[in-house]
């Protein structure tokens, strides 16, 4: 087998569900399933312990579904 070198650097898309890059102090999503809320809060938290250690986000029930804000 052999095995050639590239001459470019690979080039990979950035991967992104949820754009928390763009969010500010009190922004949120809106999100009717819970599931799919708390698979948000989760992409929140490694996120922000990848990106933006200083910023915090907080999951609430609402009476029209689940809000995940930016709280700090």
């Amino acid at each position: 087998m052999l095995i050639e070198k590239s001459s470019h650097p690979a080039e990979y898309p950035e991967r992104s569900r949820y754009s928390f890059d763009d969010m500010s102090v009190g922004d949120c999503m809106h999100f009717d399933e819970f599931k799919r809320a708390e698979n948000a809060r989760i992409a929140a938290i490694q996120f922000s312990k990848r990106n933006r250690p200083a910023w915090k986000f907080s999951i609430r029930k609402m009476s029209d579904g689940w809000r995940i804000f930016r709280v700090c």
